[in-house]
């Protein structure tokens, strides 16, 4: 399991444990966190984040060199881990009040001010704890959308039918307050981690697997995969997963018609064992 569900999951999945959406974690320093980083990131982030995606494509090498000791901070403050979209649904289930808003890495680097990918989510813990976030909790930002539970769900299996890749985040770790939804083209993170092969977020807790006996290579999973992780074989007619590169998102078996590609531990293939 990833270092986070050592530290913040008890060796559980940390994303699924709802003391990490709790009210007890919401202090008046993540308040202000959450209010910069919904309110004004185009001011507080927008800058060196679009130098650094700029950077990426012209100078991978001068771009990496900025990003080591940024990386340890980010796990303190604002960091992810990819997570299929059974997942998601889980922490939807357990969350008393969800959001939607535009992207802000869309909109920050593409003008896309009305693309809505992100969702804000919180969490109750078990009782008799202490009551979990409302919606009023959060910073008065007015591009809010409220959903419910079954609205929400909807449009995250859309975005996975899309091959966007689903994917929690905290506003000071381990509080979670955000869910994703991006590709490796939008999101500065993924771009980051694909890119210049630095460590911006957590791959998930799984990896995928391809059955080739009901294998019929119809090659949509690959069109969808965001990691460059499925080849085919012009002989066998057939796809395979690196493994290696695959992030376990799950977005490839959206499409496939044979439901022939399944999640499976990461930590049950050993070759993975540090690979997050």
């Amino acid at each position: 399991m990833c270092e986070f569900c050592t530290q913040h999951g008890e060796g559980k999945k940390w994303y699924l444990q709802a003391k990490n959406y709790s009210e007890e974690l919401l202090n008046e320093q993540r308040r202000q966190f959450m209010a910069e980083f919904f309110g004004d990131f185009e001011h507080v982030i927008g800058d060196k984040a679009a130098a650094l995606d700029t950077a990426i494509a012209t100078d991978p090498t001068g771009a990496k060199s900025l990003f080591p000791a940024i990386v340890e901070q980010q796990k303190k403050e604002h960091w992810g881990q990819v997570v299929p979209v059974e997942e998601i649904e889980q922490i939807l289930d357990m969350s008393l009040s969800v959001v939607r808003v535009p992207c802000v890495c869309r909109s920050m680097l593409r003008g896309f001010r009305e693309a809505r990918y992100c969702f804000g989510v919180t969490a109750a813990p078990p009782m008799p704890a202490p009551k979990a976030i409302s919606i009023a909790d959060y910073p008065d930002y007015k591009d809010m959308e409220v959903l419910n539970t079954e609205q929400a769900k909807k449009a995250i299996r859309k975005l996975d039918k899309e091959g966007l890749v689903h994917s929690v985040w905290t506003f000071i770790s381990p509080m979670i307050g955000g869910i994703c939804n991006c590709s490796v083209n939008d999101c500065m993170a993924l771009k980051t981690r694909t890119r210049l092969g630095l460590q911006t977020m957590f791959k998930a807790e799984y990896v995928a697997e391809v059955d080739w006996e009901t294998c019929n290579g119809c090659r949509n999973c690959m069109r969808v995969c965001n990691f460059g992780a499925i080849s085919y074989s012009p002989h066998s007619r057939k796809v395979s997963i690196n493994q290696l590169q695959c992030y376990g998102c799950g977005v490839c078996r959206a499409l496939c018609t044979k439901n022939s590609i399944k999640l499976v531990e990461r930590a049950a293939v050993p070759a993975l064992a540090g690979e997050w």
